[in-house]
Parts: structure tokens; C-alpha cells; sequence
């Protein structure tokens, strides 16, 4: 293995079963993940990118140390928050002229509301955020001519090979002593989602659950989605769920106690990918 060190990343070279990886850690948050997408896209010929880590977890049948493969990413924190007295039937500002839609949703803060009586009249000032899709300024399309993308589909090449994964054994001890009550397994999901928002909330966890059904939430893996699809370079992301965001059960919440876990389920899960994507390679380099 050797290193490049340039704006403010180091970049790893080697090989995982005779295929040529590069390793860079994004950091923190969506414009982190963002950056680094594109310094590793600009600086190097990738053929795809493989993106991991932890997340929280909104989907009920899921537990901790599971590692999901979700088919879609969105980012769900760029909203147009209507002002008040402004309902679901009237236009968003600016929405007439194609920079925001009506068309995903939106989240009402007043069904929220604690502490009233079942015959009070309630409301509340913050009235509703609508989510919103990415503008998206594709490398082969026409310049400033933008897209708009909300769910990003991972490669479909790269989530059929993913497949082959379902049976994987991960760990499911810290320690000898520090156990999980439920083996951790690979599964294939529907959704992910991200925000630059660490989510320790039950009542949002539950509502973009049940308005998105999705299952990682993290703070990275749409921004590393997105750039791809700008890019049009191949994307798939794997996260292991270190925690249920916003807690409920016993084991539900303990991030800090198996974080680690999570954390080496993906890299077995990463590495047993980047196998199967060698052996494809091998294979097809044959077929004429």
C-alpha cells in the first residue's frame, strides 16, 4: 500500500482479491462527504465507488450490527418551510417558477404538538417544511441545465452483486461478555436516508419511516450519491446500524457501546463485495 496526501486527505492505494482500491475517509457530514466524492472522482480514473460506514436505524424489523444494502438514497434536509398561515394547498415561494415542488411532501410540526387537550385548538408557528429534490448538473448534459433528483438509485450492476452477500456471517460480539441478543445478517432495503443532522429523536425517526420507508439514516452516503450520479460514475453504499435513532428498546440506543461492531460488519461486508466485483471483472473479460 502506498499514500497520496493532498487537500487535506489521504488517499490509500492497494488491492482487495487482485482489484485495485483507493481508500479516503469522507468525514463527517454531507458537504464533507461531498468534497471528498469529488477530489477522489477529479483526482483519479475510478471506475466506482463503493461508499460504508454506521448509521441509525429507522426500520423496526431491523437490529443493531445488521448491515443494509439500500437500492435509493435521498437527501432529506433541503426543504422550503412555508411561512405561517400558508397550507398544503397554497403555492410554495418560488415554486411557479420550477425551484420548489409540492410533489414529495412535507412534515407538520403542529402534530407534534405535546401537552394539550383533546378538545384544545392547536397550532404552531414553525407550520410545515416541504422536502425538497437536489439540483443536479449532470457531466454530460448541458451546462447549468439542471436535473432534479430526489431518490438516487444505486448502481444496478453493483446491488446485483450485493445480493450474493444475503448469507454473510458478521460478528456479533464485542467482547466475550458484550453480546447481541439477535445475530447481526446482510439485508437488502428499500431506502436510505441523509442529512447533516445527528437523529436522536423517536417522533421523527417513526415519521420518515412511515412517509419515506427508509432504514440507515446517516449523514453522508446521499451526498457520495449524489456527486455519482452527477458524475455519472457507478455508486452503491453498505451501513451497518450501530443504534435506533432516538432509542426504544434496551439495546436499542447503545451507539457508543457497538459502534465498533457495526463498524467491522461493514468492512466484512465492503471486502466481501469488492471480491465479488473482481470475480464479475474476471468473468466478463472473457465473455466477448
Amino acid at each position: 500500500m502506498y499514500v497520496i496526501l493532498g487537500e487535506g486527505r489521504r488517499f490509500r492505494f492497494g488491492t482487495i482479491a487482485d482489484k485495485k482500491v483507493i481508500l479516503v475517509m469522507t468525514g463527517l457530514s454531507m458537504i464533507n462527504a461531498g468534497i471528498t466524492t469529488q477530489l477522489l472522482l477529479s483526482t483519479f480514473d475510478i471506475e466506482g465507488v463503493v461508499h460504508y460506514g454506521i448509521a441509525g436505524n429507522a426500520n423496526p424489523s431491523l437490529n443493531i450490527g445488521d448491515v443494509t444494502i439500500p437500492q435509493y438514497w435521498a437527501h432529506t434536509a433541503l426543504w422550503n418551510w412555508q411561512r405561517y398561515g400558508d397550507g398544503p394547498e397554497d403555492e410554495l415561494a418560488l415554486e411557479e417558477n420550477g425551484d420548489y415542488t409540492r410533489e414529495i411532501g412535507y412534515l407538520k410540526f403542529a402534530n407534534y404538538t405535546v401537552n394539550v387537550s383533546s378538545s384544545s385548538s392547536y397550532d404552531n408557528l414553525l407550520n410545515n417544511v416541504w422536502y425538497q429534490p437536489e439540483e443536479v448538473f449532470p457531466v454530460d448534459g448541458t451546462p447549468e441545465e439542471r436535473e432534479h433528483a430526489f431518490w438516487v438509485p444505486v448502481d444496478s450492476l453493483y446491488f446485483q452483486l450485493s445480493q450474493n452477500l444475503l448469507a454473510l456471517e458478521l460478528e456479533g460480539c464485542v467482547n466475550s461478555t458484550t453480546c447481541l441478543t439477535e445475530t447481526p445478517k446482510v439485508v437488502s432495503v428499500l431506502r436510505g436516508t441523509s442529512a447533516s443532522i445527528y437523529l436522536d429523536n423517536a417522533a421523527y425517526r417513526a415519521f420518515i419511516y412511515d412517509k419515506f420507508q427508509v432504514s440507515p439514516v446517516d449523514m453522508e452516503s446521499a451526498a457520495v450519491a449524489l456527486i455519482c450520479l452527477q458524475q455519472r460514475v457507478a455508486f452503491i453504499a453498505f451501513r451497518a446500524i450501530s443504534d435506533l435513532a432516538g432509542g426504544g428498546s434496551a439495546q436499542s440506543n447503545e451507539a457508543a457501546t457497538f459502534t465498533s461492531l457495526a463498524a467491522n460488519n461493514s468492512v466484512t461486508v465492503v471486502v466481501e463485495f469488492i471480491k465479488q466485483l473482481s470475480a464479475a471483472s474476471f468473468h466478463a473479460s472473457f465473455v466477448s
